[in-house]
């Protein structure tokens, strides 16, 4: 197993502490405990997986932008 460390201030410190007493467990434990249930959160998450709330919550203003070509006349040109 790898050692790393960290820092944190008094607050962070006190709160593991405590935690670390009442669980009967030590402060690496619950910090372990802390980056595992994280990485469960976003493992295999894509952007929009992510962002999917996000997506479609503005409005263009063109209903057919995504089919009508007359939008992708210049898409990509530079503009003087």
């Amino acid at each position: 197993m790898k050692t790393i460390t960290f820092k944190t201030d008094d607050r962070v410190d006190n709160w593991l502490e405590n935690e670390a007493k009442a669980l009967r467990v030590s402060k690496s434990q619950i910090v372990r405990d802390a980056v595992e249930t994280r990485m469960k959160q976003f493992k295999g998450k894509s952007c929009y997986d992510l962002s999917k709330d996000l997506c479609g919550s503005v409005r263009s203003g063109v209903s057919d932008l995504s089919t009508n070509k007359k939008y992708m006349k210049s898409f990509g040109k530079w503009r003087s």
